[in-house]
């Protein structure tokens, strides 16, 4: 430390390779060395005469803890000496597993070739072989997602084995052991770390499906704020509301269908969600609850034909059940220039024009927001009343425009 100072933290050992004490710190293993050094302000980029940054040392002989403090400071996973030979290549020539993991896990291309042509994997020692096409340690990856072993998942977890199946069973992947147990957390790091919702295990469910058929709301939920397809078929064209209404998971119908699943597809058996449904309760609500969103989807869209198509008494102020919105909400709100006639039609129809959704807000207030004065006069028409202090507290929390 005493000989260490910001005008010498990287000079260059000229008798050598050119290395800079970062180099041989991080080529010894020295993590406490590194740490000073990088707090003085060693470069992480420089190189030695063969082109090697002190990443490429660290990889090399396995220092781990080192590895990673050096990606942490904007070390450069895929950095190439003068041989085109990457962090990666090094680790995996010598056989060093644990680097190999966390390189990956920090972005390192597994493909990049070095001027022989010859990936990390080509030139990979037996040992490394198994992390580099994602079958390492696979059973103990999946085991952590089915049993929640968060420490475990993340200690195995790269690009190359997020999505893996299992070479037995259903060939289930980490996502869809995960959804199907519930395990919130471990579906949340999957998908931030790549996992595809679309995966299918051998009878072609997709982790939605497990999620519904078990009943998990909140893993169903995450599912569909990724992505997930909600109208996806198995091999006998079973959706997730299939799973779902036949199980009786009454709120994760719900969910469904406020996200588009449609309760009319029917299996290879000829069986609607709605025909599996058993009770006479839940076949009632399903049938209600489609009808109203495809109200609501209708109204957004400003699309009169089919408002009037699918509009019945018994929905006209139908409710979505996140949101709260009604169709009136919904059409006052639409960009599309028919969403005057669809108002009018929806108000002389019978729509309470003076509802709230969940922040509180009528069918004025949202037309209002959104300067729709078309739709705000049809609404004062059919007697909508402007609730002063709300409008007042609604017009103070808005950016002040020049």
């Amino acid at each position: 430390k005493r000989l260490v100072d910001a005008g010498n933290v990287n000079a260059k050992d000229m008798a050598g390779r050119k290395s800079t004490p970062l180099h041989f710190a991080a080529g010894f293993g020295r993590k406490d060395v590194v740490e000073h050094l990088l707090q003085t302000g060693a470069n992480v980029h420089a190189r030695d005469d063969g082109g090697l940054i002190p990443l490429h040392n660290a990889c090399s002989f396995g220092h781990a803890e080192v590895v990673s403090l050096l990606l942490c400071q904007g070390a450069d996973p895929n950095a190439r000496d003068n041989w085109n030979y990457t962090p990666l290549h090094e680790a995996a020539i010598k056989g060093k597993i644990d680097v190999c993991i966390v390189l990956l896990q920090h972005g390192a291309d597994p493909n990049i070739r070095n001027t022989d042509g010859k990936s990390a994997l080509d030139l990979a020692d037996p040992s490394a072989k198994a992390v580099l096409t994602g079958e390492y340690k696979k059973d103990e990856l999946l085991e952590a997602a089915r049993s929640g072993n968060e420490e475990k998942l993340m200690a195995l977890l790269t690009p190359l084995n997020v999505n893996c199946h299992a070479s037995d069973g259903r060939k289930s992947t980490p996502l869809h052991l995960a959804a199907g147990y519930n395990r919130v957390r471990i579906v949340q790091l999957l998908l931030q770390h790549g996992a595809d919702v679309h995966a299918k295990d051998k009878g072609g469910l997709v982790p939605l499906h497990n999620a519904c058929s078990y009943g998990h709301y909140e893993v169903t939920e995450l599912l569909l704020k990724h992505g997930a397809c909600v109208n996806a078929m198995d091999l006998w064209q079973f959706t997730p509301l299939h799973e779902a209404a036949s199980k009786n998971r009454v709120e994760v119908c719900s969910l469904l269908l406020s996200h588009g699943a449609d309760p009319t597809l029917v299996n290879c058996h000829g069986k609607s969600a709605v025909d599996m449904a058993p009770t006479p309760e839940l076949r009632e609500r399903l049938t209600y609850e489609f009808k109203g969103h495809s109200l609501l989807q209708a109204a957004r869209e400003a699309d009169l034909a089919k408002v009037k198509k699918t509009l019945a008494l018994e929905i006209i102020n139908f409710k979505q059940p996140q949101s709260h919105e009604t169709a009136l909400h919904c059409a006052v709100a639409a960009v599309h220039p028919k969403r005057k006639q669809v108002t009018e039609l929806l108000l002389r129809k019978g729509a309470n024009v003076n509802e709230k959704n969940k922040d509180f807000m009528t069918p004025l207030h949202v037309a209002a927001e959104k300067a729709h004065n078309d739709v705000m006069e049809v609404l004062h028409k059919h007697g909508a009343k402007v609730n002063r202090l709300k409008y007042i507290f609604y017009k103070l929390s808005q950016p002040f425009l020049m």
